[in-house]
């Protein structure tokens, strides 16, 4: 069965009403409108989240039950009553279930006689799934936190930071502009990002991990069971294993230095550094790439 719901533009206006008559006579400035829409879909574990969204923060995590809570915040900034009601009216917003599935929908539409006009309204959206839940989100332009999760995490940003916590399953994320942050991961982890740094910390699992410009960290708990790649193209490669790991190395900075602490050696010639060799008697491969920056494997402390 499916369900829609629409945000009512009568309710919303009721709510600028009341706003602008409590608001102080000697205020100059028009207040803020904030709108809050919730909805609640029953579902059982297993199903996914869909989350396409043009601006705005999205957080996601773990509720109780068998039941999909969402919550949209919608604050107004606006010069005046009219101004701020024709903001909302052009902010489309549709919540949907199909089965054990939800769907989650949001759009502005910009009138181009108004350049920048998005910044009046600011979006967040927040959603409480089953802990088997599985995810997938698009944002144009924004934040996404997601926690405590039994299930697979997709999504992209066009410009913003992504951070993953406490998940149990494969993670792919992409971001054309913005930061990765992933922590205590058990499972394959894939991330890149046009612009902005990548740390993924207490992770179990095979990683790629690749950004354009900014630093690559990563933190791996236990033994790999497939290869791993860290690559930059413009910052620096730090990755930290246990000792008693099995494993292939193949690091290379292409124009910095190249550094470990077990028994590999490093070679160079001009700017380029690098060392390879089998740790403890090799595993899978630990593939680590700068093209300007420096190269590292530590033990982890």
């Amino acid at each position: 069965m499916t369900r829609l719901v629409r945000i009512s533009y009568a309710l919303a206006a009721l709510l600028l009403a009341v706003a602008a008559a409590t608001a102080t006579p000697a205020r100059a400035a028009f207040p803020d409108i904030r709108d809050i829409v919730k909805e609640s879909f029953d579902v059982r574990p297993g199903g996914v989240l869909r989350v396409d969204m043009d601006h705005g923060n999205l957080e996601i995590e773990a509720g109780r039950g068998r039941t999909v809570q969402v919550e949209v915040e919608r604050i107004v900034r606006a010069g005046s009553r009219e101004e701020a009601e024709e903001v909302l009216r052009r902010h489309d917003l549709d919540l949907s279930a199909d089965t054990d599935d939800v769907q989650i929908r949001s759009r502005y539409h910009e009138p181009s006689r108004f350049w920048g006009e998005r910044n009046r309204l600011k979006v967040t959206i927040r959603v409480r799934v089953p802990i088997e839940y599985h995810v997938e989100f698009a944002t144009g332009m924004g934040n996404v936190w997601i926690a405590d999760l039994e299930g697979r995490i997709e999504g992209k940003t066009g410009a913003g930071n992504i951070e993953i916590e406490a998940i149990r399953g494969e993670v792919d994320l992409r971001s054309g502009s913005g930061n990765i942050t992933v922590e205590a991961v058990d499972g394959f982890v894939e991330a890149a990002t046009g612009a902005g740094n990548i740390a993924v910390r207490g992770v179990c699992g095979a990683m790629e991990l690749n950004t354009g410009a900014g630093n690559v960290e990563a933190d791996l708990t236990c033994q790999p069971e497939d290869d791993s790649v860290f690559t930059s193209g413009a910052g620096n490669v730090t990755v930290y294993v246990d000792a008693e790991i099995r494993c292939r190395v193949d690091a290379v900075a292409g124009m910095g230095t190249a550094r470990t602490d077990f028994p590999l050696r490093v070679e160079g010639r001009w700017m380029k550094k690098s060392f390879e060799g089998r740790i403890n008697g090799g595993g899978p491969e630990l593939r680590l790439r700068a093209g300007v920056g420096n190269v590292t494997l530590l033990r982890r402390p």
